[in-house]
């Protein structure tokens, strides 16, 4: 676990320090529209004999906001239920699309929600499919400690044979005032 955390901690301090001049090579694009994030998350998954496995994830998403509130976003994620397998080998490991929507108050505050589909790739762990797909869902809270890092509260839904629900904290980087 400390390792994951150590991890966490290099990757956050090195998004603190990404600008938007990073992204030169997509020129089409508005550089400052992009962001991404880290999340720490408690998960659980409920195999189809009604056991679950409760385990710790690590999730990185990747998005792009386009005017008025819309955005698309991927996201990749690992978990295991020991700590020290996290990198080594994960429980479940996963991948999603997600068109999301979100809103902004003044105060710095941003509520979204995301839907899409999802992958995973489960180990022998899990009393399911190795690998299935299933509809994805989340809804999250921002809330901005300056015009372009936020502290990231999150569910997560992951539909499907064996359900995936997360409930997690991290950080979200905006490349651009949000």
């Amino acid at each position: 676990m400390k390792k994951t955390l150590m991890s966490a901690a290099v990757l956050a301090a090195t998004m603190s320090n990404v600008e938007a001049g990073t992204l030169d090579f997509l020129d089409d694009w508005n550089k400052s529209n992009f962001y991404m994030g880290l999340l720490l998350s408690n998960t659980d998954i409920a195999g189809e004999t009604g056991i679950g496995l409760d385990m710790g994830t690590l999730n990185a998403t990747f998005g792009y906001s386009f005017p008025k509130g819309i955005g698309l976003e991927v996201r990749a994620g690992i978990g295991s239920d020991q700590p020290d397998s996290m990198f080594q080998e994960p429980v479940t490991s996963y991948g999603a699309a997600m068109f999301r929507y979100h809103y902004t108050w003044p105060n710095n505050l941003m509520v979204y929600a995301a839907a899409g589909a999802s992958v995973r790739t489960h180990s022998d762990a899990v009393e399911a499919n190795n690998t299935q797909g299933g509809a994805a869902f989340a809804f999250g809270l921002n809330l901005f400690g300056s015009d372009r890092t936020a502290v990231n509260l999150e569910y997560l839904y992951m539909g499907g044979e064996s359900e995936l629900k997360s409930v997690g904290i991290g950080i979200q980087r905006y490349f651009g005032k949000f």
